[in-house]
């Protein structure tokens, strides 16, 4: 099956996030990003990091430990340790195509917690918006 795409930028951006952790302790800027280059210097373009899509990404992912071991080992060897499908698949001593099931597995269920978490801050929001009104 083919890769959700906005699940697998929101676990490219949180792979980014998990390695910025490792290096600086916390998954946040070290520094303001107008001090990262010198004047007049020609650099690449950098990918924006969001900080708070990541977290939440982390989430998501964090609350498949306890239910989806498998897909929460897959996830972690793909994105921030950067393993790749070959590396996973020695790792975790299985196949090609249970990396690629297990990665679908991951899509769909990131997908459905992305959005049951969204319908429950707006049902939070509602109850609130309600009880002013009242």
């Amino acid at each position: 099956m083919a890769r959700i795409e906005w699940v697998k930028a929101r676990l490219d951006n949180w792979a980014r996030w998990r390695c910025q952790m490792a290096g600086n302790g916390l998954g946040f800027s070290s520094q303001s990003s107008f001090l990262n280059d010198a004047p007049g210097t020609e650099r690449e373009a950098k990918i924006p990091l969001d900080e708070i899509e990541a977290s939440v990404t982390h989430e998501g992912i964090e609350a498949l430990k306890l239910s989806r071991p498998h897909v929460y080992e897959v996830l972690y060897c793909m994105y921030p340790f950067g393993l790749g499908v070959s590396g996973t698949c020695r790792r975790l001593e299985c196949d090609r195509s249970n990396v690629y099931a297990l990665l679908d597995v991951a899509d769909r269920l990131l997908a459905t917690w992305f959005s049951e978490r969204a319908e429950r801050q707006e049902a939070t929001r509602a109850a609130i918006k309600r009880s002013f009104t009242t």
